[in-house]
């Protein structure tokens, strides 16, 4: 019985570790400034030196451009013969057969994060005018993750004549994880867009999950303001692959503990020679 006590505590211990591994939460080897904001953990820099390590890091961006046209079959659409409508640009935003265009965004990056804001208001009428959606302040924000957020303020009437008036929508998502850097720009060519369901609310004419057309987009950049987009992993989806492969572990552990004991059952059973049979 005690045999049997410390064989499974080892099994036990791999599952006691494996749960609390999966409990605790992903942290980094970041610095961790301290009062003065001067010290990095885990790194041999002096206050100074740190400082500067922490500019390479950030990018003040004024000359970002994009080349986006919205999405080929609403165009189609407007200037059709149902709709018979037209779209108009202003205060900065472009139009050239098919893409509409958008320049001088400025911002500021950090080691991937930041928002780059763009002037020009985009406008879309039709229906003798119960179609009237204005879309403006044209913001493309960036987390470090391969999906980047496109945010407009939508104003107006929706195709169904609905009156819309929001801002700082979370108009679509943008597939950045082609983006590349090289002399000093960042190009981001013909990324998927996609609409999320607060734009197709806002929008009123697609549901979300719907495919618009490419986008466009470049910017003065570094590799270190703009380093390659980093996957992201769900908690969840870590926490399952730690217990999946302790469950393995303590699999593979207790075949071998009962297989050794079944053996060593074996022998105690073997019948022994009585010394007074010879």
């Amino acid at each position: 019985m005690r045999r049997l006590n410390v064989c499974l505590l080892g099994p036990a211990a791999l599952v006691v570790t494996a749960v609390a591994i999966a409990l605790t939460p992903m942290t980094s080897n970041a610095a961790v400034p301290d009062a003065a904001g001067a010290s990095l953990a885990h790194a041999n820099i002096a206050p100074a030196d740190a400082t500067l390590a922490a500019d390479s890091a950030v990018c003040d961006v004024s000359d970002a451009a994009i080349t986006w046209g919205v999405k080929e079959s609403l165009r189609s659409y407007i200037s059709g013969t149902i709709a018979h409508g037209e779209w108009a640009v202003g205060d900065g935003a472009t139009y050239e057969t098919p893409n509409f265009g958008w320049a001088a965004g400025s911002g500021e990056l950090d080691a991937g994060e930041g928002t780059i804001a763009f002037d020009g208001t985009l406008r879309f009428t039709g229906h003798d005018g119960i179609l009237d959606t204005t879309l403006s302040g044209l913001e493309i924000v960036f987390d470090s993750t391969p999906t980047a957020v496109l945010i407009f303020d939508v104003s107006g009437t929706t195709q169904d004549g609905l009156p819309v008036d929001a801002v700082d929508v979370k108009f679509a998502t943008i597939d950045v994880s082609a983006i590349s850097v090289d002399d000093g720009t960042a190009v981001l060519d013909s990324a998927p867009v996609t609409l999320t369901d607060a734009g197709s609310a806002a929008f009123g004419t697609y549901p979300a999950g719907e495919e618009f057309d490419p986008i466009t987009v470049s910017f003065s950049a570094t590799p270190e303001c703009m380093p390659e987009p980093r996957a992201t992993y769900p908690v969840v989806a870590r926490n399952l692959m730690v217990l999946a492969s302790v469950i393995v572990i303590v699999g593979g552990v207790s075949v071998v503990f009962f297989v050794s004991r079944r053996r060593g059952t074996a022998r105690t059973l073997e019948p022994t020679k009585d010394s007074s049979d010879s």
